[in-house]
């Protein structure tokens, strides 16, 4: 306790010295708008509320069933700027899997070549029925950011399509030697390591703005935020004719015959989302609260990394699911 005490006194003269230091500057400099220190935990000690909010509790660490390496944090935040593009981008474990001491099973991985200029991003979510998912998902978006920097073979004439039978590939082999097997076994690689891909590559566009493309297999999304509107570019779940997502997800190792390829041009003042269905769920069609909150967020200005961190955990009844999103930005024009 007295250990105690003495460091809460520490604490509070620190503050009011810092709070004296700004004064102090406030007089030098004859500003008055510099502040004061922030009160501890303040504003992101809690989460934002859209609508009916999660119950409250603290997370519970991993479970060591799923595995106690390598270490699986309870969230990843990134960001900064490079040339021509602005990044921000979060992975959080959902409410469900904090709850139940689960990892989280999204992944981000992300490259940049400052001489090409040349950005790419590969987002996955591993299929909750998949035990080793988050392994997965790790696995498929390292591999993919690795192969995209340097295709084998033009992304134009079929490489998108080899990319995503390289990374099943890549999963199957990773789940022979989770699992122990003693050979690669794609069904056991499904059912255990399981996850979806969604990828981008963008390079400055002539005219201003970016030029992408983008691929997917699953349900991860793309969606180009213009003018407050949500447009989806890639993926999602299907919508069914009464209007209810599904909730079936087919993800690698199986690869679709024909994985189609989409050209966006993300205009400055526009900004490229890709992410998984933890976002894409509660944002529907971004008419809604959780649409509101992140047109504020990130349409008129590049929020922090902790903000953008912050934001993407909101907290929302019925919506528990993991997280991640990657914003891009071009330069203003």
């Amino acid at each position: 306790m007295g250990w105690l005490g003495k460091r809460s006194k520490q604490v509070e003269q620190a503050a009011a010295d810092s709070s004296l230091e700004a004064e102090a500057a406030a007089e030098l400099t004859g500003r008055a708008d510099i502040p004061k220190v922030t009160p501890p935990g303040w504003p992101s000690r809690e989460p934002i509320v859209v609508g009916a909010p999660t119950p409250a509790f603290e997370p519970k660490t991993v479970d060591k069933e799923y595995g106690r390496t390598p270490y699986r944090p309870d969230t990843v935040i990134d960001g900064w700027s490079s040339g021509a593009f602005t990044v921000r981008a979060a992975s959080v474990r959902g409410y469900l899997h904090r709850y139940g001491g689960a990892p989280r099973q999204d992944d981000f991985a992300i490259t940049v070549d400052p001489e090409r200029e040349r950005l790419v991003v590969a987002v996955a979510d591993g299929v909750s029925s998949a035990k080793y998912s988050h392994i997965g998902s790790s696995t498929v978006v390292r591999y993919a950011t690795r192969w995209l920097e340097e295709p084998p073979e033009p992304l134009e004439d079929g490489g998108w399509q080899s990319l995503f039978k390289s990374a099943a590939w890549t999963l199957t082999e990773q789940a022979a030697a989770v699992l122990s097997l003693p050979e690669a076994d794609a069904e056991q690689a499904e059912r255990m390591l399981a996850t979806t891909l969604a990828c981008a590559v963008c390079e400055p566009h002539p005219d201003g703005g970016l030029s992408a493309v983008v691929a997917a297999v699953g349900d991860s999304g793309v969606w180009l935020l213009t003018n407050g509107t949500f447009v989806p570019v890639l993926g999602g779940k299907e919508q069914s004719s009464s209007g209810l997502s599904s909730s079936a997800v087919v993800g690698l190792p199986r690869v679709p015959n024909d994985v189609a390829p989409q050209p966006v041009i993300v205009e400055p003042g526009q900004v490229l989302l890709v992410g998984t269905d933890g976002f894409g769920d509660p944002l529907g069609s971004g008419d809604g609260d959780v649409g509101g909150l992140f047109a504020g967020l990130l349409g008129d200005r590049v929020p922090s990394q902790l903000e953008f961190a912050h934001a993407l955990d909101f907290s929302r009844e019925t919506f528990d699911d993991d997280r991640t999103l990657v914003a891009i930005w071009p330069p203003r024009g």
